[in-house]
């Protein structure tokens, strides 16, 4: 049996005449006629009888019709599923990030991913950027994203390179200038991420160089926390325009000299491929991170 027999014979048993199945089906009443000729002569019994120039359905043909009927709204439900893995909106998707982007960049992305993809299933785990580079290697995520710099391969690596902002209170006598420089901050109260961070490494060499006194008055691990304590007048910091655009709205940023950079990477398992999925959330992933470059 073919599939289009058995449409047709559907479309018969629905319509109840070869003229509205022929029109249903988008072809002439003599083909209609013929498919479901064929149809009996391969199943071996007569699925319509003539009653006064109406087409009636037997016993078997109402028998046969609850098959038909299950077989393909499987087969149409079979058909949906390839479409919807072939346009990228079925499946899973796993991502592994550090824990700044996890927070509120990375979930808005997926909600938008996610708005026309109902029927895919995300797995976010948010590790420090080392433990990201190593669970990378793992080959259990299609994407992993973590501040550089890193040893992760150049070639499975997409590198993003911003420039911080010094970010001050709104009633500090600063936040009317364009551009605060180390000289500004001489002594200032200054809220700073841990040693270990690589702009901490910058700050440090661009106070120095300047002569002026780097005053930390309090070491923290996110940019997060250091937007909530400069918001509170505890001192000023440096943010970065990509995971604390969401926490700034209450502080005043300005442009810092000289040039202090927060980069972060893109890391791709080392796989001969990679799903239609996964392939269009890093494209929306790239898309929005690469729009933060003009800042």
């Amino acid at each position: 049996m073919q599939i289009r027999q058995l449409e047709c014979f559907r479309a018969l048993m629905l319509s109840g005449t070869m003229t509205r199945a022929a029109e249903e089906l988008g072809i002439t009443q003599p083909a209609v006629s013929g498919t479901i000729a064929g149809l009996e002569k391969e199943i071996g019994f007569t699925l319509f009888s003539r009653q006064g120039g109406r087409l009636i359905p037997t016993e078997e043909a109402h028998l046969f019709f609850n098959e038909v009927s299950r077989s393909l709204s499987a087969m149409e439900s079979m058909e949906r599923a390839v479409a919807e893995i072939r346009e990228g909106k079925r499946g899973s998707l796993s991502i592994a990030a550090y824990p700044s982007i996890s927070i509120a960049l990375l979930p808005r992305i997926l909600s938008l991913f996610m708005a026309c993809r109902p029927d895919i299933r995300i797995n976010l785990v948010s590790r420090s950027s080392y433990v990201v580079k190593e669970l990378v290697s793992t080959q259990q995520f299609d994407l992993a994203i973590a501040e550089l710099p890193t040893d992760h391969p150049l070639d499975r690596m997409e590198k993003f390179s911003y420039r911080c902002d010094c970010i001050l209170p709104t009633d500090h006598p600063l936040a009317s200038r364009e551009v605060i420089t180390t000289q500004d901050l001489d002594g200032l109260p200054f809220i700073s991420l841990f040693r270990d961070h690589t702009t901490h490494h910058q700050l440090a060499r661009a106070f120095s160089a300047s002569g002026s006194k780097w005053n930390v008055v309090a070491e923290v691990q996110y940019f997060a926390s250091v937007c909530e304590l400069v918001a509170a007048g505890c001192g000023v910091g440096l943010a970065d325009p990509v995971v604390s655009s969401p926490f700034t709205g209450e502080v005043v940023r300005r442009r810092f000299e000289p040039a202090v950079s927060y980069e972060i990477g893109l890391l791709h398992p080392d796989r001969p491929s990679r799903s239609v999925i996964a392939d269009e959330f890093i494209a929306l992933v790239r898309q929005h991170l690469a729009q933060l470059l003009s800042h």
